[in-house]
């Protein structure tokens, strides 16, 4: 028994991990439902049933329950005088029967959201988990800028399907420090993901930057790399007007017409990005949102018209990718998936003009379906968890890889459940997948262990890739180093851009 023991002992040390985490401070907020009255401050609290000591150790809770993809969910504000700096929000959930929703956004909700002076809405939220579970705690770090205005609690599910539990909400002062985490022993939904047979990857290589030239295509070749995906990038160009865009789309073909002899030196494929399209507003993640209106999808019609009669059978291009990141919601009108509704047709008007090129599209996999029609490409973009390789970014809260990231640890094994939709979707239509982009930023903990994690997964399931990006911003650049952005250097060799290289040179075998 002893011995047992100290095995046991031996087994959870080394389970625990201490990284970079946050400590609690100050309780600044809590709600544990002990009342009806308690409820009567929640907009829209009709939603919900109030369980008298139906929560973890007897404590209240609220239930929400959805059967149809429909709205059960309330909100509540809360003073942003007394809710400041940098905070952590912590809840005991619980769900049953919760699939996944539409868009990956939406489905059960512990969302606090925050505006600033100049009217910017953040919807930060911990990871979601599908299925049955029981009671579980999750945790969620934010850094509330000091220009906050308004704060937003909000719990449920939002067009999502299932049963929704949800007991003592608490919000903390917090500050950075050593945390320990226990390092799951096994990832149960990633155990259920089937695995691939390491076959199918043929193309490897890096998103195009600021830099073109002969030199740089021969450091590409060096790397090992065999594709690259071409940036139609407007950076200051007028694109207002469909003739602006239009001629725009013409001084890329030209551009990129000046590149294609250096590439084809240096045996470099082009996949050509068009990273923006007619009258998309860029988000803050780069994606292109897509407003209401015909004449900017007759003009991104006619942009793929052009690009396809100059490329028509030029066997130096890898793929016509048809637009970054689209958010399409509300772009046609009266359509129910508006992305596939426009690719179908795009694919359609190109096929008429080049019958063969690869057609590359960036479809949302929680709600897609194949298109009918041949050499067409399904391109994922993987930053999971944003919080993580976005530090920096898009907030200033930092975390380290492998770890515990906003209450939930992420490893290979949970990277593995963000490919999920897109693995099934491989498997159910047995179609070609390219990974666009993927990254972390230069400055986060471990980012040389989440690049190569991300390699060996795409590589296991066959995936061709493009690492974002080389030589353009130093932030993601794996020839940079520093521990923060004011401190990035060039550096010639680093743990990142050893993994990177390791997973170009399977081009050379």
């Amino acid at each position: 028994m002893r011995l047992l023991r100290i095995l046991f002992l031996i087994l959870l040390f080394c389970s625990i991990q201490v990284s970079a985490g946050y400590v609690n401070d100050e309780l600044l907020f809590e709600e544990n439902f002990s009342s009806p009255d308690a409820l009567a401050k929640w907009k829209n609290n009709s939603l919900c049933t109030l369980l008298e000591k139906g929560g973890p150790n007897g404590l209240n809770a609220v239930k929400f329950t959805s059967e149809k993809p429909v709205d059960r969910m309330m909100t509540l504000a809360i003073d942003p005088q007394k809710i400041k700096g940098l905070v952590q929000l912590e809840a005991m959930v619980k769900g049953e029967n919760i699939e996944r929703a539409e868009k990956g956004y939406l489905g059960t909700k512990m969302m606090l959201s925050y505006t600033d002076s100049k009217e910017m809405t953040r919807y930060p939220e911990p990871e979601r988990q599908l299925g049955t579970y029981d009671w579980k705690k999750v945790k969620l770090i934010v850094s509330l800028p000091a220009d906050t205005k308004a704060i937003n609690l909000s719990i449920g599910i939002q067009s999502g399907t299932g049963t929704y539990y949800v007991a003592d909400i608490k919000i903390f002062s917090c500050h950075e420090g050593e945390v320990q985490t226990n390092s799951p022993r096994e990832n149960k939904e990633a155990a259920s993901i089937p695995r691939g047979d390491f076959k199918g990857a043929q193309y490897r290589g890096v998103m195009s930057g600021n830099s073109l030239g002969e030199e740089d295509f021969a450091t590409l070749k060096e790397w090992g790399a065999n594709l690259m995906r071409f940036q139609f990038s407007r950076k200051k160009t007028d694109i207002s007007t469909p003739e602006k865009y239009l001629e725009w789309i013409d001084s890329e073909i030209a551009r990129l017409d000046s590149v294609l002899p250096i590439a084809r030196k240096n045996g470099i494929k082009i996949a050509i990005d068009l990273h923006v399209g007619p009258g998309t507003k860029i988000n803050e993640v780069a994606s292109n949102v897509l407003v209401d209106g015909k004449a900017d999808l007759d003009t991104l019609t006619e942009a793929w018209r052009r690009i396809a009669a100059h490329y028509k059978g030029n066997p130096d291009i890898y793929g016509y990718d048809l637009l970054n990141e689209p958010v399409v919601d509300n772009y046609v009108k009266g359509v129910k998936n508006p992305w596939q509704f426009i690719s179908e047709h795009l694919v359609k008007e190109i096929r008429k003009v080049d019958p063969e090129t690869p057609i590359i599209t960036e479809p949302d996999f929680d709600n897609c379906e194949v298109i009918d029609a041949k050499n067409i490409i399904y391109s994922p973009h993987f930053y999971s968890p944003h919080s993580y390789t976005h530090q920096g970014v898009l907030s200033q809260v930092k975390w380290s890889y492998p770890g515990e990231i906003n209450g939930t640890y992420w490893d290979k094994e949970q990277l593995r459940v963000s490919m999920k939709s897109v693995i099934e979707f491989q498997k159910k239509y047995k179609v070609k997948i390219f990974v666009g982009e993927f990254s972390a930023a230069t400055w986060a903990a471990g980012a040389d262990q989440y690049i190569k994690d991300c390699i060996e997964l795409f590589e296991e399931y066959g995936w061709d890739w493009t690492y974002h990006a080389f030589r353009e911003w130093p932030g993601w650049s794996v020839e940079y180093e520093g521990s923060s952005p004011g401190t990035l250097r060039p550096s010639p060799d680093n743990p990142r851009k050893r993994v990177l290289l390791e997973g170009l040179r399977k081009n050379m075998k």
